[in-house]
């Protein structure tokens, strides 16, 4: 009897935890699935006025969303986005010459957005130079998009930057 209960216990257990980690996983997949709606060129007006493009293309087998942004400025970076199991990971290959990898809050975000915090990075001389801490991708609409971008230096959040993008193409 006592045995019985074990094996009930365990299997019980196995289906509570099997489901959290398979929905975990689609809720990440979901996310992924709301990111690769943006393929396609966007535009936007920076803070200061002048003019941001965006380019989003699947790569790697539709596994990848590369994200291209060109500042006014000839500013150009890259961001990656990927699932790594049942988690959404960002990395930004920044102007500040690092690489701040993200991971999506899931349980933080809504449907119509995703927020990204900082896990680690690359190339980043310590920890109080200046990298991108956090991104907040809002999608409105298929052709409405807000980005507010987080930067950190000497241990301290700057204003976040906040760029409306509309859809091009």
């Amino acid at each position: 009897m006592k045995f019985l209960c074990f094996v009930l216990g365990a299997v019980l257990c196995l289906c509570v935890f099997g489901s959290a980690d398979a929905q975990a996983e689609t809720t990440a997949q979901a996310g992924f699935d709301q990111l690769r709606s943006l393929v396609g060129q966007w535009k936007a007006r920076t803070p200061d006025g002048k003019t941001a493009t965006i380019t989003y293309r699947l790569v790697s087998a539709g596994s990848v969303l590369l994200e291209e942004e060109n500042l006014a400025e000839g500013i150009s970076m890259i961001t990656m986005y990927h699932l790594d199991g049942d988690r959404l990971m960002l990395t930004h290959y920044c102007a500040a010459k690092n690489q701040p990898r993200m991971r999506a809050d899931l349980a933080g975000s809504r449907a119509e957005e995703l927020r990204f915090n900082f896990l680690d990075a690359t190339n980043l001389v310590d920890p109080n130079a200046g990298h991108m801490r956090s991104v907040i991708l809002r999608i409105r609409d298929k052709d409405h998009m807000i980005q507010e971008w987080t930067f950190r230096k000497d241990g301290k959040d700057g204003p976040p930057e906040v760029f409306e993008y509309d859809r091009v193409r």
